[in-house]
């Protein structure tokens, strides 16, 4: 089990957030701040960033250089500490992009997640025979990398996200009825693959939607879309793409206004749950048995 305390974090670009406006009333430009606090201007706009943390008695010398006021201080001090455990522990992290691993992060803090798929099953609801038969047919993607051999355990860590005690992750899951007819690895599989989708789909915390063949084209046909959303009322949404590239996150305000009019936009053709359990089961029966 490997805890990742390098790189960015979601607590880390928080504090982030949190400094700029501080920084911004200062009238200060970093390497200015920097200069003062006797530190490199790399300190200061990584921590602004969120792509690192300082150490508390620097960060206690920006504050003040800055000029915040006592509350300011007090929740600042809140978030640096916060940002200074890890919040989330991923096994096989050594396996995992930097893309993907900054999503897997992200996925474990999130309450909410909001997913389109039109090409596979959705990662967190892939059994591991099918994750692992990706890994192989993807292999230079994936190679030297060891996802062949532990993608079931990874996929088996992220589904513990639906059951767990504090607060188990609300999924609401769109994938293409193509997605049903693809065959991964054999029909054996497939047909496994589809009754834990149906079981799974049963919780009260999982909503399983499919988008039908015969609504067309309706605008949405790259790779998977994720969007995370988090327990703080003002914390933004995540927003993450698959490409060849692997797993990116979307930070651009517009993109991200886009891509979730997108998944929106796909929501309304989507079947109901109760008929995209009936179209499953067809599937499952009729070609897969």
């Amino acid at each position: 089990m490997i805890v990742m305390a390098v790189g960015t974090t979601r607590a880390k670009r928080r504090l982030g957030r949190y400094v700029k406006p501080i920084l911004e009333r200062a009238a200060l430009k970093p390497a200015e701040v920097a200069e003062r606090v006797k530190t490199s201007k790399d300190t200061v706009n990584r921590l602004l960033s969120g792509d690192h943390l300082p150490r508390y008695p620097t960060f206690l010398a920006i504050m003040t250089i800055l000029k915040a006021t006592e509350e300011e201080l007090t929740e600042g001090t809140a978030l640096w500490e916060r940002a200074n455990v890890d919040a989330v522990v991923v096994e096989h992290a050594s396996t995992l992009l930097s893309g993907y691993l900054r999503f897997r992060m992200d996925e474990g803090e999130a309450i909410g997640e909001r997913s389109l798929d039109p090409m596979l099953i959705p990662g967190i609801l892939q059994l591991g025979e099918y994750a692992e038969e990706l890994g192989r047919r993807g292999l230079i993607l994936t190679e030297g990398r060891g996802w062949t051999a532990r993608g079931a355990a990874e996929r088996q860590e992220r589904q513990l996200l639906l059951s767990r005690d504090a607060a188990p992750l609300q999924l609401h899951a769109l994938i293409d009825e193509s997605v049903l007819h693809r065959v991964v690895a054999s029909r054996e599989l497939m047909a496994d693959q589809l009754t834990h989708l149906l079981g799974v789909g049963r919780q009260d915390n999982v909503t399983l939607q499919m988008i039908p063949f015969d609504i067309g084209a309706y605008g949405a046909h790259f790779g998977a879309l994720v969007l995370l959303d988090y327990p703080e009322p003002d914390e933004p949404l995540s927003v993450y793409v698959e490409s060849y590239n692997g797993t990116k996150v979307v930070e651009d305000k517009r993109a991200v206004g886009m891509l979730t009019a997108v998944w929106d936009h796909a929501a309304q053709f989507a079947l109901s749950p109760e008929l995209t359990a009936q179209r499953i089961r067809e599937v499952r029966d009729t070609r897969y048995a």
